[in-house]
């Protein structure tokens, strides 16, 4: 790919916050479908859908994690070897408090091929594990760079002030810049769900 332009700094980009807001996570399925935008201006994601959907197929369900405000991150490192250049990406996340519910979310986590969207409080959506160089094209169950669970640390803390819960990072490796979702996100107020068209 030729660089045919530059890229310019706006005011709005100057003020625009930092942090995450919501962060979405599920399983991939073998009836997902992905929708790519390439252009020398787009490198993003406009749909992600579930054709299997009961509620909709052009709809995927999502499972919100909520967890303690300023403290989670995403970010993503970029490497060259050999010619080839390749992505660490990972999200960090803390949910407060060790308890059985949260216990029984990380092992749902622990062995799934999952996809995940950081929503940014500067309104940017990053998604980890959804990649189009590498995508699984044999068997459509799952994207070859999908996101796992790489640790998770509890501590309960030993002062009153410290803070006491699960640590929890997200991690993929991919051979192209992270994508950008722009496509809706409905949050719903109840059950941890949202869902993307």
């Amino acid at each position: 790919m030729a660089i045919t332009k530059g890229i310019n700094i706006g005011c709005a980009d100057l003020q625009a916050s930092g942090g995450i807001r919501n962060i979405l996570i599920r399983t991939w399925k073998s009836t997902d479908v992905v929708v790519y935008a390439n252009s020398n201006v787009l490198h993003s994601i406009t749909s992600i859908s579930d054709t299997a959907s009961t509620d909709n197929p052009d709809t995927a369900i999502w499972f919100n994690y909520e967890f303690k405000d300023e403290l989670p991150t995403f970010t993503s490192t970029a490497s060259k070897e050999n010619g080839s250049t390749m992505f660490e990406n990972s999200l960090t996340f803390m949910m407060p408090v060790m308890d059985t519910a949260k216990s029984a979310a990380l092992q749902g986590l622990m062995d799934t091929c999952m996809m995940a969207i950081a929503v940014g409080n500067n309104g940017v959506n990053y998604v980890l594990g959804v990649s189009e160089k590498y995508e699984n094209e044999k068997v459509p169950v799952r994207n070859q760079t999908y996101a796992s669970m790489t640790s998770v640390e509890g501590a309960t803390g030993a002062a009153y002030n410290d803070d006491s819960g699960y640590t929890v990072t997200l991690s993929c490796k991919q051979w192209e810049a992270p994508r950008i979702y722009t496509g809706n996100i409905t949050l719903f107020a109840t059950a941890g769900t949202s869902k993307t068209t």
